[in-house]
């Protein structure tokens, strides 16, 4: 599905949508006056007025059938005027909102494509630099240090571009989530052990979601780096996988001293940012990490939250629906 085919079927959600509860509100209103002339006609009716009435006293008299049916008939008629009249409204009231989405989408797939190549480019050099330093120089822990912040906003423009891309009507790939997150565990523990931090992983359930393998993997990797970040130096995070009911859970539990300086609800607003740790692991932070996450998680029919947070630590749950 192309950018401007996901757009449509938004914008063809949201029309319908809208149509529905204008037509729901004008169907009740109209049954709200049917009911409301049925009482009024049933109060009013009287035996006598069958009764003969003086000649020249010209009276019509409507069958009670026949008058709750012209009611009926002429209330199912408003509704669906009223529902055809929403239709064209919701229309006109969506196309601004589908032209800004579409020049949305448009400007976070050109910004991060023209961002690549300076970014390569910049990585290229900064290499050379080191090369032509040596690994003696004084000045080679801080290209050391300028290289991974270019890696970082290299990944970050890559996530960028992945999240403007429209999600699939139906995933294409399942992928075990349990191996998954254990390889992840595996490969953070270098980034861990410089802060003498120890990571666990549990689970015995696979875990099969419908979720891309990468994506996958740089949602996880993206709330461990996050819980290392705010973990104390010999602290320690827990990472597990289980299964409740249809949903596939991964669990990051951390040592740290919980939510402080933002609210817990706003951790997963883009450039959001608590305080970290003081140790080295916790330097890299651009504060839209877990903005992605939460992204991804809604757009494959799941959501990531912030299941406990406190003194003793913080735990970030992400659940995706089973495959």
């Amino acid at each position: 599905m192309n950018p401007s085919d996901a757009d449509r079927l938004i914008l063809r959600t949201a029309t319908r949508k809208v149509s529905a509860q204008i037509a729901a509100v004008c169907a009740a209103s109209v049954a709200m006056v049917i009911l409301a002339l049925m009482l009024f006609a049933v109060h009013r009716s009287q035996p006598a007025e069958l009764a003969e009435h003086p000649a020249g006293a010209g009276r019509i008299y409507i069958d009670e059938a026949d008058g709750l049916l012209a009611l009926v008939l002429g209330g199912i008629l408003g509704v669906l005027l009223a529902a055809g009249a929403g239709l064209i409204s919701a229309r006109s009231a969506v196309k601004p909102l589908g032209e800004a989405l579409a020049v949305q989408r448009r400007f976070v797939q050109d910004a991060s494509h023209e961002l690549r190549t300076p970014l390569a480019v910049l990585d290229a050099r900064l290499q050379l630099a080191q090369r032509k330093a040596g690994p003696d120089s004084p000045a080679a822990s801080t290209l050391a240090l300028l290289r991974e912040d270019s890696a970082g906003l290299s990944e970050l423009v890559d996530d960028l571009l992945l999240m403007s891309a429209p999600a699939p009507r139906d995933a294409e790939e399942t992928v075990s989530a349990g191996p998954l997150v254990s390889a992840v565990t595996d490969d953070l523990r270098l980034l861990a052990s410089g802060a003498g931090i120890e990571l666990e992983y549990s689970g015995t359930d696979p875990g099969m979601v419908a979720v891309p393998a990468h994506l996958l993997r740089r949602m996880v990797t993206a709330l461990v780096e996050n819980a290392i970040s705010h973990t104390p130096d010999a602290g320690r995070i827990s990472i597990a996988v289980g299964r409740p009911g249809r949903k596939v859970r991964i669990t990051v539990r951390d040592t740290g001293g919980g939510i402080t300086d933002i609210d817990p609800d706003r951790v997963f607003e883009r450039f959001a940012r608590g305080r970290p740790s003081g140790h080295e692991a916790a330097r890299h932070s651009y504060g839209i990490g877990l903005a992605l996450v939460k992204d991804a998680a809604l757009r494959y029919g799941g959501d990531v939250t912030v299941a406990e947070t406190g003194p003793h630590g913080t735990v970030l749950s992400l659940e995706l629906p089973a495959a």
